[in-house]
């Protein structure tokens, strides 16, 4: 059969038993070293030999050889599992995982992964912002944000690693970005919010009512009123909460320290994880009359134990937990005592957990303590977070500075 030479590139040769030209190009594997063929063909002898010249670039780049069969679905469940889960928190991961799965995948997880372009990135960015959640409403500016970081993260990776030459995410433009408003309880709502919780009163399983005087009902009582009161005098996030130990209580210097996060994984359940930062680990001065509560609520504890005897397992010494002493699900805290108290407080019920957090450091601004304050109270990584969340909360403090002002000077 013979072959011929196209432009000085591989062997490149008429197979007429297939009706196709075919090319024999030799190169060097990125990943091995080994010196090595690749067949490529096309309908024409122009065809071979332009594909070939861009197999021999991409070699000559870095690029592992048949990337063109590489999807991008492939690809990202090969990173997710190679390269985030081993060094990300489990919730991180979860997170980066939900993402891609639900909104890139469907989209663009069947194409190869060095065929994606930048429009095709683009379109489903904007999809994702008018249509991309349930029911075909559109997803948040933050979260399509999210996905675009993720996706990028990905391909950057993949050009790092020599499946791609260049990024396309980074020719795309994210969605500006709309932040969510903070609705925090004034200070009758919050007040009311812990009437309701100290009375008790909103506890129901299914449609049955939760008998009342109960030692199980007296104790489940005790426990959603502590945690309401802990988050909302000291802005503790959720997991933070139901992450403490009786250790991290110091009775004598009346301080809750702030160690780990109890959260909620797909994949294991319920697990500690440590604190996000630095600032995160912190201590947290509070009232006696949280100090006074959290003893009553101790005894409690010890009695409501000691009466299931065996049967209560606190082997974690946590200061909430559910029946048996196991760690309490913050998800089922949220929908079968929170919103619960909610309604019966006559308070919005889309008002969520988080928003205690808030509510504590609103009241305060409004009361003109320090922004650092807050801030290491909150666990910020730093004074500008707490600024960026709240500063649009804060009373005029020119105002404030006036007044100051004229008691200082009598010009």
């Amino acid at each position: 059969m013979p072959k011929k030479r196209a432009f000085g590139e591989g062997t490149i040769y008429e197979n007429k038993k297939r009706n196709r030209w075919e090319g024999q190009f030799t190169y060097i594997d990125p990943s091995t070293g080994e010196t090595k063929r690749k067949l490529l063909t096309g309908k024409t002898q122009k065809e071979v030999s332009k594909r070939g010249k861009k197999f021999l670039q991409d070699n000559e780049d870095g690029l592992l050889p048949n990337v063109d069969k590489i999807t991008l679905g492939g690809w990202l469940e090969s990173w997710l599992t190679d390269y985030i889960k081993p060094n990300v928190r489990i919730k991180s991961f979860e997170k980066y995982q939900s993402c891609l799965n639900s909104y890139i995948q469907p989209r663009l997880g069947h194409i190869s992964i060095a065929k994606i372009k930048a429009p095709d990135v683009q379109k489903v960015l904007n999809d994702l912002l008018l249509n991309g959640g349930r029911e075909g409403t559109g997803l948040s500016t933050s979260t399509v944000r999210a996905t675009r970081r993720y996706l990028s993260m990905a391909l950057d990776k993949a050009i790092q690693v020599g499946v791609l030459s260049r990024n396309v995410v980074k020719a795309t433009t994210p969605p500006r970005l709309v932040k969510d408003e903070i609705k925090p309880f004034t200070e009758e709502q919050a007040n009311k919010l812990i009437a309701v919780a100290r009375e008790g009163e909103y506890f129901y399983f299914g449609v049955k009512q939760r008998k009342k005087n109960t030692p199980d009902h007296e104790y489940h009582k005790a426990m959603a009123y502590m945690v309401v009161s802990v988050a909302l005098s000291t802005g503790m996030r959720l997991g933070e909460v139901f992450g403490l130990k009786w250790s991290d209580i110091n009775f004598v210097t009346k301080t809750i320290y702030v160690q780990r996060a109890l959260v909620s994984s797909n994949t294991k359940g319920m697990i500690f994880e440590d604190p996000k930062t630095k600032g995160s680990r912190r201590k947290i001065p509070v009232m006696d009359q949280v100090i006074n509560a959290l003893e009553k609520y101790q005894n409690k504890q010890a009695c409501y134990a000691n009466l299931l005897g065996d049967k209560f397992e606190n082997q974690y010494k946590l200061l909430f937990t559910n029946t048996w002493g196991k760690p309490v699900d913050t998800s089922n805290f949220t929908t079968r005592y929170f919103k619960k108290m909610l309604a019966q407080a006559e308070l919005d019920t889309k008002f969520s957990f988080h928003d205690l957090r808030h509510t504590h450091a609103t009241l305060l601004l409004r009361q003109g303590v320090n922004i650092k304050v807050i801030s290491e109270r909150l666990g910020h990584s730093t004074i500008n977070m707490t600024l960026d969340t709240y500063s649009h909360l804060m009373p005029d403090m020119q105002g404030t500075a006036v007044s100051a002002l004229e008691k200082m000077f009598k010009l």
